[in-house]
């Protein structure tokens, strides 16, 4: 969800900025920022980037005209952070907070915080996320076939809290092992009972899980990697002890590689899959679709008990702030393994900007492709 949240109105300003954009601050930069409301925000956008390396802590606020596919145009804000947790190790990676929220003309409304804390030298790290949602949303069932009848769906309300949380230890220079606990609760309301329309049930559902994870992490910076390989594999297990009603478990794989390829060009590539077994709700199937993986489907149009995606970005810087990309990839959803179908495959494709507000963190603007849907997506770092 928080890579949903961006700026279109001040990146407009920000592409004026670049034009007139001064060489990186130092000692005989004056930087003090001029009178009235227009200078103050192009002179704010003009240093976004500027290493502030006598800050504890570099805050930064933005806020603006927001759109999704799943919740239409909106208004966000955000307020983000980045800072070391021992200043004086330079190669140690940043930690970065974001607090967010947003309203949209669908009615939605959502909070939330992200963070990674990286603890001195290294030796711990903690990822938090947590949200709380109110969005006007639809359901078609479970299924590849379910979804591809596009036009029968359920329309409903999803109200939705979720707290992720993951600490990790490092056990070598490279490689993390850890614990994962997930907390979600979700409720759907005002569901649209008209005869022939596909039902979620039960209509409340409460899933608590907890299990290990191990990781193998080379990125040379994490919001946005130029070079590196990110492989994580966690299982989460829902059982009964915790609150579940239904017992259940997941297994999740991903794996990202990332290799300068020219002067300022990036290949980055994304693989992920998840494979869930017992009596899964229906609010925690997998699910295609969304900003982050098969851009260009509604997120949760298609959901299953298991999911394979995969995509291959090109990342070009253009002009000092500005840079592109463009995109394709693929993923499928399906009930058992014996049942995955190639003919089945959903096909996602598209092409974005990007314009550096932090130093090597960018806005972005996408505009995905599928086989009979398309979407804008706004927001903030990379999308893997």
């Amino acid at each position: 969800m928080i890579k949903k949240l961006l700026l279109p109105i001040l990146l407009c300003c920000g592409i004026k900025v670049v034009a007139r954009q001064v060489p990186p601050a130092d000692n005989s930069i004056d930087t003090t920022a001029p009178k009235g409301l227009y200078q103050r925000i192009l002179h704010y956008l003009a240093h976004t980037n500027d290493e502030k390396k006598h800050k504890k802590v570099d805050l930064s606020f933005i806020g603006g005209p927001v759109y999704t596919p799943e919740t239409s145009a909106g208004i966000a804000v955000m307020l983000a952070a980045q800072y070391r947790t021992d200043r004086s190790d330079s190669l140690l990676p940043v930690s970065n907070v974001a607090i967010f929220g947003s309203v949209a003309l669908t009615g939605f409304y959502g909070i939330g915080l992200n963070s990674t804390t990286i603890f001195p030298k290294d030796r711990f790290r903690l990822s938090l996320k947590a949200s709380f949602s109110s969005r006007p949303d639809k359901y078609w069932g479970i299924g590849y076939l379910s979804g591809a009848d596009k036009d029968n769906y359920t329309d409903y309300l999803l109200l939705t809290e979720k707290l992720q949380a993951d600490f990790a230890v490092n056990l070598s220079n490279r490689f993390y092992a850890g614990v994962s606990t997930h907390v979600q609760n979700a409720q759907a309301r005002d569901i649209d009972t008209t005869g022939g329309k596909p039902l979620m049930q039960p209509d409340n559902v409460f899933g608590m899980g907890i299990g290990p994870f191990v990781v193998y992490d080379t990125r040379d910076f994490i919001p946005n990697p130029a070079r590196g390989l990110y492989a994580r594999i966690g299982y989460r297990f829902y059982p009964s002890f915790l609150g579940n009603n239904a017992v259940f478990s997941k297994l999740e794989l991903q794996l990202d590689w990332y290799k300068r390829v020219w002067q300022g060009g990036i290949l980055a590539m994304d693989f992920y899959a998840e494979e869930h077994s017992g009596d899964v709700p229906w609010n925690l199937l997998a699910q295609a679709g969304g900003s982050n993986r098969m851009r260009g489907y509604y997120e949760g149009r298609y959901r299953d008990r298991n999911y394979l995606s995969g995509q291959v970005e090109i990342r070009q810087r253009v002009y000092r702030r500005s840079g592109a990309v463009v995109w394709v990839g693929g993923g499928n959803v399906f009930h058992q393994f014996n049942e995955l179908a190639f003919r089945q495959t959903l096909i996602s494709y598209g092409i974005g900007y990007r314009w550096e507000f932090k130093n090597r963190v960018n806005i972005r603007l996408d505009y995905g492709r599928g086989q009979d849907q398309s979407g804008f997506y706004f927001g903030i770092n990379e999308v893997f």
